[in-house]
């Protein structure tokens, strides 16, 4: 049966979020990364509220409203640390580090003034758990949209480049060499999906840079690199992704949400992004550390 629900979501979703990527560059105006804040605050608001509903419905306990306000506190101090000049030396790792040790404190001192013992390990490490993996993780893409506005958006493509073709390599192959693949975790995951995922989104990102390099001379490099990179995003995407589903099984939901009516919730929308962003993040400040530490300019 054709779901019109699907067809709406798509239709409004991804000019909306085409434009929150790359708005400000098409129409040259400058808007100060407000719609990247403010889509930012939207999927970790309602991420990390369907990631407590998911552990609620599984029988444990969190502190979900304290954890959807600290979630909301983190790309917002990312954001002001990236546009107010006063704040300009204070790292975001650091500023994160700082949150986080205080909501744990919070916690913790919460639960001996109310003379609480049962359920504390569990309430404060589920509390900080969805703080750390919607948040922390997704807050990456405030970073990255300074580093240079394209560059989520180039992660964006590719992640959705890797999941369809996962989707369509798995449905016409899969399970017919590799019979296992990851059936508990992800019934519908395959080894075959996965190896063509891998392929496929290298390949792409390839032939991207060879149609925009093409009057470049030679690019052979640029092609392999691209190649390389393509391939890494791919993986990790897809283990961002069977994370969630990793989640999803042990919680006992079908989907983090209902919000996007036929596409599930926030989270099963971005699971793989919420891997890809805090990974290309680390690996931007491990090139920045290396060049500076031996003077590679």
């Amino acid at each position: 049966m054709f779901k019109w629900n699907r067809v709406l979501v798509a239709l409004i979703g991804v000019p909306l979020l085409l434009f929150v990527y790359a708005g400000e560059d098409f129409f040259r105006i400058n808007l100060y990364g407000l719609p990247m804040l403010i889509f930012t605050n939207l999927v970790i608001g309602i991420g990390t509220y369907e990631f407590y509903k998911m552990i609620k419905i599984s029988g444990k306990e969190v502190y979900d409203k304290f954890g959807v306000i600290v979630a909301l506190v983190i790309p917002n101090l990312i954001y002001l640390s990236k546009i107010n000049y006063h704040l300009e030396e204070v790292y975001s790792f650091e500023l994160i580090t700082v949150i986080l040790i205080m909501s744990v404190i919070f916690m913790l001192v919460y639960r001996i003034l109310r003379n609480q013992i049962k359920g504390t390990l569990e309430k404060v490490s589920f509390t900080l758990l969805g703080i750390i993996y919607v948040s922390v993780f997704f807050s990456q893409i405030i970073n990255l949209y300074f580093y240079g506005t394209m560059l989520p958006l180039i992660l964006q493509v590719l992640v959705w480049i890797s999941d369809t073709s996962a989707g369509i390599v798995g449905v016409t192959i899969g399970r017919k060499f590799f019979k296992n693949g990851f059936t508990e975790i992800s019934p519908k995951k395959s080894v075959e999906g996965a190896i063509g995922s891998i392929v496929f989104t290298g390949l792409i990102f390839a032939l991207f840079i060879v149609i925009i390099g093409k009057d470049k001379g030679d690019i052979t490099n640029e092609i392999i690199i691209a190649f390389i990179l393509g391939v890494i995003i791919s993986i990790v995407a897809q283990i961002g992704d069977l994370i969630e589903s990793l989640f999803k099984r042990e919680c006992g939901v079908k989907d983090s949400g209902t919000i996007l009516m036929g596409h599930g919730g926030i989270l099963d929308r971005f699971d793989s992004m919420l891997l890809v962003l805090p990974t290309v993040n680390v690996y931007i400040h491990i090139i920045l550390f290396i060049s500076y530490q031996f003077e590679i300019y």
